[in-house]
């Protein structure tokens, strides 16, 4: 894994010669899995592969590193054609020529397998965004590998509940900004909303290497929600190196799997503001709960390498000062140090560096987290086992090696094999089939807000003016409270600790207590009253509350803590269930012949009507294969001829004998975070009837091989009447089809 920086500086950037050394970029950063042809590379070969690459943030460093990624793309496309020109050269003829309609004349069977054998390599990777504050996006309008049409990205960031990713990166491209729109790149690009994941996270395959038998790479993501104004996220990478079986038992040495990881935390603030000047503890395993920096810190436990935010000193933060930058959702020097220290991270680079702070301003914050580093380590009385934290500060151009990689002896044996083991454990889990996501309530979520002090003018209205806007109800006594908690289970509970008849941690203890598994994992945020201090924060561990917010807050801050509770709810996108007949069915499918076959206006013209009846922007005829669904007629999504099946509502759909409709996506845990819902075409409606084929001569045992359906952006419902007509163009795509038996 190859780690280059470039942008490490905060907020804006800083083109001054005073900051030269350290660079005045905002955030950027590449991460390159290992190459898969290392044993190729180790013989004296090199297949000229790239690993998968994943860029962290596209703040104005992005500039330079898009200007890398094409340079590499021209010489790929250079070595590709020298390959082929060079194998043409070893023919049997040593010449060829070429035919108006392409035709290679006079090239050898060898020849032509060879250059056959060349896959075209391919270009993009993964772009995975914290936030969408404007100085770690404003490098993406300028990143010139979306503009090309030979680019496949995939652009993660967090999932909101007013905006999809996509319309927020939209925002700062709109033309009174910027003159080029987001949607005239003419890269493959997906957006997919993420919410916090420490578990099973997702993989990033090395894509770039199916033709080779040289080892490969994944890499495993997990994210976590920060500490922000807006939702943020942090993430952990970790690289797992695949490794085949030796050829020959003869081999002395041979590879074993082991892991490497890096955690990117930027734009993060101490949820205890007094840990801001040190103090933090390491979690007790022998206690349940964890306060939330422990939990944070548990995150990025043992990394190799830990990219945190460490923009101010504890002096500049000052609490309760004039210039206080408490409040503002960074770390300070003091804070890192020590949660880097107790959570046994190998290598902290100090990031996100302060838009004032030059060069030798740096250096000095340098050495002074050098020195709490070795305090640290000499107050644990230089415990082995924690090891040397190694402390260093980001800078532009920078790398950093990790190897996924371990040479063994014939006897098993290396130094940090209990460490490969662990890792590789790891490894197989994660591979293994991800368990179905747990019940959710599927109506409308609801926030209860008890304030008796405080105004909830402000933060309801944020929360009501969502296009997927909660329910809102503002309570102030206790009975009415718990009344209503206990009718309505509400999904957040929002409190001051101060109520009508009884104080927030009294109202949560009985909450907790007395209303079963609900009440015992519902997320509560209590606000604390003017003067509370550490005793309150400990009352508020015991409870296990999801937040506890002090001092003077903004309603936008308070607004995204309510977010976080919100979209911590399980995962709500649910992967069809194969039909107990799927060998027959995919079979009667393919007896149709119509999979990646021509258009045909007998199936166009039945969907151009259905879009106009419906007045929806998508009509489909679309074929649900084993691993995609395939789209036979295609009226208003001209870019996609497929989607994976794991995406299709049309797999749910032939399901059923009847139309499935779904009113509205974003309310069915089936669909919610579905990536056709949170990305292009923003599915909130669908409606299929399914369409089925007879598998015998006589007509008999008909399966359902796909859907006639209708899509809209919009949420809406079919009268019974509209369900009959759709029906009816469903039947009318089946006499088309038996008419072809």
């Amino acid at each position: 894994m190859k780690i280059q920086i470039y942008g490490c500086r905060g907020s804006i950037p800083r083109p001054n010669p005073e900051m030269a050394r350290y660079g005045g970029n905002t955030p950027c950063i590449e991460v390159v899995s290992s190459p898969p042809q290392r044993d190729y590379v180790d013989n004296g070969g090199d297949c000229g592969l790239l690993g998968h690459r994943v860029i962290l943030d596209l703040g104005s460093g992005a500039v330079d590193l898009g200007q890398k990624v094409m340079g590499e793309m021209f010489q790929a496309k250079k070595r590709q054609q020298a390959e082929k020109e060079a194998n043409e050269g070893r023919g049997e003829s040593g010449r060829s020529s070429t035919t108006p309609d392409g035709e290679k004349v006079g090239e050898s069977d060898e020849t032509k397998k060879r250059n056959d054998a060349i896959v075209p390599q391919k270009f993009g990777g993964t772009i995975l965004l914290t936030h969408t504050h404007w100085d770690h996006i404003q490098g993406l309008p300028f990143f010139v590998p979306l503009y090309l049409p030979q680019f496949e990205w995939t652009i993660y960031g967090p999932r909101g509940i007013a905006k999809s990713l996509q319309e927020i990166l939209s925002g700062q491209m709109q033309h009174d900004y910027f003159p080029v729109r987001l949607d005239d790149m003419a890269s493959n690009t997906k957006y997919q909303g993420l919410c916090e994941d420490m578990e099973k996270g997702f993989w990033l395959d090395n894509d770039n290497c199916t033709h080779c038998d040289h080892p490969t790479t994944s890499i495993r993501v997990t994210s976590k929600y920060l500490n922000h104004s807006v939702l943020t996220l942090g993430y952990k990478l970790e690289e797992f190196a695949q490794i085949p079986l030796p050829s020959t038992s003869q081999q002395l040495f041979r590879r074993k799997k082991r892991g490497v990881s890096v955690a990117y935390i930027t734009d993060h603030e101490p949820v205890d503001h007094a840990l801001a000047n040190g103090g933090f503890t390491p979690r007790d395993p022998r206690k349940p709960n964890c306060t939330a920096d422990q939990y944070h810190a548990q995150f990025f436990e043992n990394v190799d390498v830990l990219i945190h935010d460490c923009q101010y000193l504890f002096s500049e933060y000052a609490p309760g000062s004039p210039t206080s930058k408490e409040y503002w959702g960074h770390s300070t020097v003091e804070y890192v140090v020590e949660v880097a220290f107790h959570s046994n991270v190998k290598q902290l680079l100090l990031f996100h560096h302060d838009p004032q702070r030059s060069d030798d301003e740096m250096d000095e914050l340098l050495s002074y987290a050098r020195e709490l580093a070795v305090k640290l380590e000499e107050e644990c009385g230089g415990d082995k086992e924690k090891g040397r934290l190694k402390v260093d500060a980001a800078k532009e151009g920078d790398t950093y090696e990790l190897d996924p990689y371990v040479f063994l002896d014939e006897n098993d044996v290396s130094v940090d094999k209990e460490d490969s083991e662990r890792k590789l454990e790891s490894f197989y889990d994660a591979n293994d089939e991800v368990s179905p996501p747990r019940s959710v309530n599927t109506g409308q979520q609801c926030v209860l807000l008890g304030f008796y002090e405080s105004a909830s003018g402000p933060i309801r209205d944020m929360l009501e003016s969502t296009d997927n806007s909660p329910k809102v109800e503002v309570l102030q006594s206790r009975d009415e409270l718990l009344h209503f908690a206990e009718q309505n289970h509400p999904s957040v509970i929002v409190l001051d600790n101060r109520l009508f008849g009884c104080t927030g941690f009294e109202f949560c203890k009985v909450i907790r207590n007395e209303m079963g598994e609900w009440g015992k994992n519902v997320p509560m945020l209590v606000i604390a009253c003017p003067g509370e201090g550490q005793r309150a924060r400990l009352t508020a561990e015991k409870l296990n509350l999801d937040d506890f917010i002090q001092g003077p807050y903004s309603p936008s801050y308070l607004f995204t803590r309510i977010q976080v509770s919100l979209l911590r709810m399980p995962l709500r996108w649910r992967r069809a269930p194969l039909p107990e007949n799927e060998s027959d069915r995919l079979a009667t499918l393919q007896s149709t012949g119509l999979l990646d076959s021509l258009p045909e206006e007998r199936f166009d013209r039945i969907t151009r009507l259905a879009k106009a009846m419906f007045k929806v922007p998508v009509s489909l005829v679309s074929l649900v294969d084993e691993d995609r669904q395939w789209f036979k007629s295609n009226q208003g999504l001209p870019d996609a001829s497929e989607t994976p099946r794991d995406y299709a509502f049309c797999s749910h759909a032939i399901l059923t004998d009847d139309v499935m409709v779904i009113p509205d996506a974003l309310q069915d845990e089936r669909f919610a975070d579905n990536p056709l819902v949170e990305g292009s075409p923003n599915i909130r409606f669908y409606a299929g009837c399914p369409i089925k084929v007879s598998s015998c001569e006589d007509g008999s045992n008909k399966m359902p091989i796909g859907t006639l359906c209708v899509i809209d952006s919009k949420p809406r419902d079919l009268s019974e009447e509209e369900r009959r007509a759709l029906k009816d163009f469903g039947a009318m795509i089946e006499r088309e089809l038996s008419n072809d038996g």
